[in-house]
């Protein structure tokens, strides 16, 4: 207990004021258990000198010795409490608490209910946070509202359940559709296993997934798309479109995008042909779901494609297929010739202009723009 003047000079008899006391240096120098009863000294420096077992000494507060021991009287402008018991409501509105900080340089603080209920901490009369058993099973839960009942960060108006669990983990859902946005300053860093039950959505065109720590000589480490799709293929000549085309309803092609690479597939039957426009360029399947890479000479301007089955053409079938660089949105149709080996364009001669005819399935990888 804080011990009053009054309370100490009924304890102690008269009071004999011996002047001031550096709890410091211990100036004059006093002793444990020595001393005259009713002498009592003014810290002028705190200071932490062992006297009896009392080592908080603040400015202010008096040194008197009882006729066995030491004790410390309170008399500082500032509290200076080795423990603070308070029985009943205690409310703290002084200025310095309402303009500042409630600030604990060492051990935390600790809020104890003994009935084991939840600790409320409330703004302007509204629950704002909740410590212990919130209700979700745990002991040790942090549920936090705003005054709409949810999470304060970029959530406005919806029904959320947030809390840190006892275990450390924070948990966070949401009962609509519309959902939540977590923000995190700076970078977010998970040192453990992240285990997604939806999806991982890559909000911003360009951002992806960095593999730049893992070893490798590449010129670009960062994963930033993939896409699955359908693409229309559509027979042409280099020259311009025939004057009508119709399509078998087999007809149509499948795409995989990684990153930068376009795996397709292809499969196409037409039912009628006409040619009376007359095209004389290369017999070419336009439609390809991305331009092809910008570079138009080497390895990098040129895609090689597999054809598996052809048939049903009026001259010549196709047996390889290519796209070439420079953004080219069609593969060319190619052939063999039997005499000398060489490859030769397929021609809008070598088209079928009868039901089932052109069957044509090709396969294969290209580089994207």
């Amino acid at each position: 207990m804080l011990k009053t003047v009054s309370s100490v000079a009924n304890a102690l008899g008269a009071l004999n004021y011996q002047g001031t006391w550096n709890a410091s240096t211990n100036t004059p120098t006093l002793a444990s258990g020595v001393g005259t009863q009713g002498d009592y000294y003014v810290v002028s420096v705190s200071g932490a000198t062992d006297l009896d077992g009392i080592t908080n000494w603040g400015v202010g507060d008096w040194a008197a010795f009882n006729g066995s021991v030491w004790q410390r009287v309170e008399g500082g402008a500032d509290g200076n409490f080795v423990n603070l018991d308070v029985t009943g409501t205690t409310t703290l509105n002084g200025a310095t608490l309402a303009t500042g900080d409630l600030e604990v340089s060492a051990g935390g603080l600790s809020l104890d209910k003994s009935d084991n209920a939840a600790v409320t901490v409330k703004r302007g009369g509204t629950t704002v946070a909740m410590l212990g058993d919130t209700g979700s099973g745990n002991a040790g839960d942090l549920l936090l509202w705003n005054s709409s009942g949810g999470l304060t960060t970029n959530i406005t108006g919806r029904a959320v359940d947030s809390y840190i669990n006892s275990g450390g983990g924070l948990a966070i859902a949401t009962t609509t559709a519309s959902g939540f946005k977590l923000r995190v300053s700076g970078t977010a860093k998970i040192e453990n296993d992240l285990t997604v039950t939806g999806d991982v959505i890559i909000a911003t065109s360009g951002n992806g997934i960095d593999f730049s720590a893992t070893a490798g000589t590449g010129t670009s480490e960062l994963f930033d798309d993939y896409e699955e799709g359908d693409w229309t293929p559509t027979l042409q000549a280099t020259d311009g479109a025939f004057n009508s085309v119709t399509y078998d309803t087999l007809t149509g092609g499948k795409y995989t995008k990684i990153g930068n690479v376009v795996h397709i597939q292809c499969y196409m039957r037409t039912d009628a042909l006409d040619n009376t426009v007359g095209r004389s360029g290369d017999v070419v399947i336009e439609g390809l779901p991305f331009a092809s890479v910008t570079a138009s000479t080497g390895i990098n301007g040129h895609s090689a494609f597999s054809v598996g089955i052809t048939s049903a053409f009026a001259g010549e079938n196709p047996s390889m297929s290519f796209v070439g660089g420079g953004g080219q949105t069609g593969m060319q149709l190619m052939y063999q010739t039997a005499a000398d080996g060489n490859t030769s364009n397929l021609k809008p001669s070598d088209l079928g202009t009868g039901v089932n005819s052109n069957i044509v399935l090709i396969s294969g990888t290209y580089t994207s723009a």
